[in-house]
């Protein structure tokens, strides 16, 4: 038997207008004739009759590509809707498998529904020439569908966990611990000033008032000393005097600096939590850029809004925050008058030239010493509050909270 190659068409890609998901797969199609040699050479004088079998298969190969481009253009649909629920990685791989069991389907009915419409082809040009009625054919179909695939990645169309801003928000966790760490640390320093400006003002009442009798000054200075020695407490003197003072505006300076290290780690917080809302933005368009979804204008802005609404507590507490320390520097720097008063009084006691200390004497006599109030319960209630209000922030930055809230009931939501 003499075979004749009825049609041959190796790996055509199918194409299909308006897909937006689906890459369709390439279909080849080859059907092979074979005659008797008896009818061989009566059959090459007939070209019509290849051209018969030819119209035949190619019926076939055409109901086929339809058939296929169809399933195509009805899963492109099914994965847009899958893609815009947020469908996960295997619930996309079922559907593609679905998809490319379906093309296999059609390729095994194509080879036997081709292998009839040539074998109907030949029957009926068996009926218009009679000498063929007594030789018989074979006709061998072959059709192989390469697997369809995603225009897009599954991974890329799959939820996974975002990372953008996660650094920023781990940074931002340990600034929130620095900020409470600095207000617990000023409350103690605030309690420790009021204390020790208690122990300045009793120390100058007893040496003042021993400065205003001549000839006591310089001996009760030796006093103390020899009583500190003997009973192991020591009387107020001028030196116990000077020591509190500096004691006292040591830790002034110290609040000072504290107040101002908390209101910069307060700005760093906003700074960083800037810094992570645009940096998960920038991954969630980056995962847009590629998406299917049609509708990825709405889908960013309301993550967007929901991230801002995610992170608007903790920004109300920061806020708060900043406005307690602008509060608490207020009520600190009233503390600059009485501690710096506080300070010359206890230098005018140690001088040495006896026309200045006469002055001094005779101002004593007649002198106010009340002095405006350092109030450190106050200011340490202020930082309590403040650090108490700072520390519930913290729960608030858990990044996988704040990018569940924001990706919520939109496409990157697994859930």
């Amino acid at each position: 038997m003499a075979k004749h190659t009825v049609m041959d068409k190796k790996k055509v890609e199918i194409s299909v207008s308006g897909l937006k998901m689906v890459k369709p797969p390439a279909l080849s199609f080859k059907v092979v004739v074979e005659l008797d040699k008896k009818m061989e050479k009566g059959a090459e004088k007939d070209p019509l009759l290849i051209q018969e079998f030819q119209n035949a298969a190619m019926e076939v190969y055409d109901q086929t590509v339809k058939t296929i481009e169809q399933k195509c253009k009805v899963f492109d649909k099914g994965f847009l809707e899958m893609a815009s629920k947020g469908a996960s990685k295997s619930d996309m791989k079922k559907q593609l498998d679905g998809l490319n069991n379906a093309i296999r389907n059609d390729v095994k009915v194509a080879e036997k529904a081709a292998e009839i419409n040539v074998a109907k082809a030949w029957a009926s040009l068996q009926k218009k020439k009679k000498e063929w009625s007594k030789f018989k054919i074979k006709i061998a179909t072959t059709i192989i569908g390469t697997l369809a695939g995603l225009a897009v990645s599954i991974a890329a169309m799959a939820t996974s966990p975002f990372s953008g801003g996660a650094g920023a928000a781990l940074g931002i966790i340990g600034f929130v611990k620095s900020g409470v760490t600095l207000a617990t640390e000023i409350g103690k320093i605030a309690i420790s000033i009021e204390a020790a400006k208690k122990v300045v003002e009793l120390n100058l009442k007893v040496v003042e008032a021993t400065a205003k009798k001549t000839g006591v000054y310089a001996a009760n200075e030796v006093s103390g000393a020899i009583f500190n020695e003997f009973v192991g407490i020591s009387q107020p003197t001028i030196k116990s005097t000077e020591g509190a003072a500096d004691t006292l505006s040591a830790k002034y300076a110290q609040i000072v600096v504290k107040v101002h290290e908390l209101s910069k780690v307060l700005n760093k917080i906003l700074a960083q939590q800037d810094k992570m809302q645009k940096e998960f933005m920038k991954d969630v368009d980056k995962r847009l850029k590629n998406h299917p979804a049609p509708n990825k204008t709405a889908q960013r802005k309301v993550i967007e809004k929901q991230l801002d609404d995610a992170l608007g507590d903790n920004y109300a507490k920061v806020m708060k925050a900043l406005g307690d320390v602008q509060k608490m520097y207020a009520d600190v720097t009233k503390w600059k008058v009485p501690v710096k008063t506080l300070k010359i009084r206890v230098k005018q006691l140690s001088m040495k030239d006896p026309k200045a200390l006469k002055v001094f004497r005779e101002g004593l006599k007649f002198a106010s010493l009340a002095l405006a109030p350092i109030d450190g319960n106050s200011v340490a209630t202020t930082a309590k509050d403040l650090g108490m209000g700072l520390g519930g922030a913290v729960g608030g930055y858990a990044f996988d909270k704040i990018s569940s809230k924001a990706i919520d009931g939109t496409f990157f939501d697994a859930a």
